[in-house]
């Protein structure tokens, strides 16, 4: 059970000091309000989401990190979390374009390689959220 309190405004989800969800509920609740957050925020709907490690309880999400337009190839670093998180154990990443869904790869825990698919006119978004022991 998770003992700190926090929030998902998009989608109204509230927990706080005795948490009564099951970790899996919770988890995909946290991943359906990133990727609405990200597309309400951005219109774009396209989307491919990659993870490599495993998902525990404790994460971190990251700010929404965009993709500007007119460049087709990216290479994110993904820092490491604070340390009152732990250790990294897994990492996901969602990464959502307006026209085709960009290919997503990761080069070890915190290096994510996008290529978009599209046109490149609009940007896009990538969030992405570390996993900790």
């Amino acid at each position: 059970m998770c003992m700190y309190i926090s929030a998902c405004v998009v989608c109204g989800y509230t927990r706080g000091t005795r948490d009564i969800m099951t970790s899996r509920l919770h988890l995909l609740l946290a991943a359906a309000c990133a990727l609405a957050l990200i597309q309400l925020a951005s219109g774009q709907d396209r989307c491919e989401e990659k993870s490599i490690g495993i998902r525990s309880q404790k994460v971190h999400n990251y700010p929404p990190e965009p993709l500007r337009p007119g460049k087709g190839d990216f290479k994110l670093k993904i820092p490491p979390p604070p340390s009152s998180c732990g250790k990294v154990v897994g990492t996901r990443a969602l990464a959502c374009d307006y026209d085709k869904a960009p290919i997503l790869y990761f080069e070890g825990t915190s290096t994510l390689v996008i290529k978009r698919q599209g046109e490149l006119k609009q940007p896009g978004k990538v969030l992405a959220t570390s996993y900790c022991s």
